[in-house]
């Protein structure tokens, strides 16, 4: 381990309410030390433990479900604390079992703060863009590299991070759990963010009576532009679809004796994307794009030599739709755009078997549908982080919209008010990812400072 004693960034617990009241210098020194040593610690053994999601060929999160579960138990022991631990498991449609993890601290309060992380992680990419080994977590200048060191790493550790000072407030009798916290503490750890969620958050919602309440502060930690700069509140609907354009196959030579799906897809496409964008075409300067976006992405063809005309055609969109539209009347648009299509379909082919017409076809499935909400901008969670932030970070953090998503878009659905936010070098999915050793530090105070009273 080196010493990040000079590491910078690294604030001082001069935030904590009374617990450096009660230490002397030297003791002070010392605390932020021992805490340096359990974040590099946490964060080393997650790096090692590889929790590629099995969407992605890897074989998913039991082992860093079973780390998380041990070093909880570890805890509860070394501070004699009652931390009540559940699992949420459940298995995918390969029969690999994707883990769920709830800790508890509960404090008697009617609501909690709950902050959640997730376990998966994207594979490494090519290795050869990488200067390390992506599952052995190096440090250097401050800053520990690994794949999921910051996505979602930061959230695991800094989860860690909280309670443990909490802990250490409770042993030092500096906090008292009654008088001076304003909720309960609800860790989340969640499986298959990186895939949809399926067997993770949105499992989890089928228990949301027991885990979920109107008044709760949930942070998701899995975003982080500069250094604790914004605070996202909204995200965009995520939807994507498959297309599958039926046509007729013939020799390339020949276009009369049949119907050429290539170029009924890239009618249709552009018939479509032309649609939707000119219906859905609401501003809302929140995002960094605006505006709901349409765009192809994927085309498969039925037929792999140049001079065969072919008979079907897969094309894929990427929809992200801001959340005041209703992704259901975007699926109706498309309907009646495939309609549209059809009705229209001889006047733009030039060549083409009459005869086929009406085997002709334009259909599709939506593979991945996220609905999101945004939340308004006077919400008790918003006020609750911006204060914190300002509060330890000494910076005034401005709120934004993302086009990505996270595990906040179907907590949001359903009512209840998530806030993302995190810090971080912005190295995600990336080769050589890394987070500052302070940002983990500093993400664990922030939370400290928004379940302490602030009379403290």
């Amino acid at each position: 381990m080196q010493n990040l004693s000079n590491s910078k960034n690294l604030k001082n617990l001069s935030d904590s309410p009374k617990l450096l009241n009660l230490l002397t210098k030297q003791s002070k020194e010392q605390y932020e030390k021992d805490l340096e040593n359990e974040t590099i610690n946490i964060a080393s053994n997650l790096i090692r433990i590889n929790s590629v999601n099995p969407g992605f060929g890897g074989k998913g999160e039991v082992e860093e479900a079973q780390y998380i579960i041990k070093k909880m138990k570890e805890y509860a022991k070394k501070y004699n604390a009652d931390l009540i631990i559940k699992e949420y498991n459940t298995t995918d449609e390969n029969n690999i079992v994707r883990p769920n993890v709830v800790v508890d601290l509960d404090l008697n309060k009617e609501n909690s703060l709950t902050i959640i992380s997730h376990m998966d992680i994207v594979p490494e990419g090519d290795i050869s863009l990488w200067d390390t080994n992506p599952y052995e977590p190096v440090i250097k200048n401050g800053k520990i590299y690994g794949r999921g060191s910051e996505d979602n790493g930061k959230g695991i550790v800094s989860s860690f991070l909280i309670l443990k000072m909490i802990l250490d407030e409770f042993k030092q009798k500096s906090l008292n759990p009654e008088s001076d916290l304003k909720y309960n503490l609800r860790l989340i750890f969640v499986a298959d963010e990186e895939n949809g969620s399926t067997y993770g958050i949105r499992h989890l919602l089928k228990y949301e009576d027991e885990l979920f309440k109107n008044g709760d502060v949930i942070i998701v930690p899995d975003f982080g532009v500069g250094h604790g700069n914004f605070v996202e509140i909204a995200e965009k609907q995520i939807m994507w679809i498959k297309f599958t354009i039926k046509g007729f196959q013939c020799h390339g030579s020949t276009p009369l004796k049949g119907i050429n799906a290539g170029t009924m897809a890239f009618l249709f496409g552009d018939m479509l994307q032309k649609t939707l964008y000119k219906k859905y075409d609401t501003k809302d300067e929140i995002f960094t794009f605006p505006y709901s976006s349409f765009e192809p992405t994927i085309f498969k063809n039925s037929v792999e030599n140049a001079n065969t005309i072919p008979g079907n055609v897969e094309m894929y969109f990427d929809c992200r739709v801001l959340p005041n539209y209703d992704v259901d009347d975007v699926l109706k648009t498309i309907d009646n755009t495939i309609l549209k299509f059809k009705r229209e379909l001889p006047i733009n082919l030039i060549y083409y078997s009459e005869n086929l017409l009406n085997n002709i076809d334009v259909t599709y499935n939506v593979e991945n549908l996220e609905k999101s909400g945004k939340l308004p901008e006077n919400s008790k969670s918003i006020a609750e982080i911006n204060n914190s932030i300002e509060k330890i970070l000494g910076i005034e953090p401005k709120l934004c919209g993302m086009g990505g998503g996270t595990v906040a878009a179907p907590i949001r659905v359903k009512g209840y008010e998530a806030v993302v936010w995190g810090m971080g070098n912005e190295t995600a999915h990336q080769p050589n990812e890394n987070i500052d050793i302070s940002d983990l530090l500093n993400m664990a105070k922030v939370y400290l400072a928004m379940i302490v009273k602030e009379d403290n």
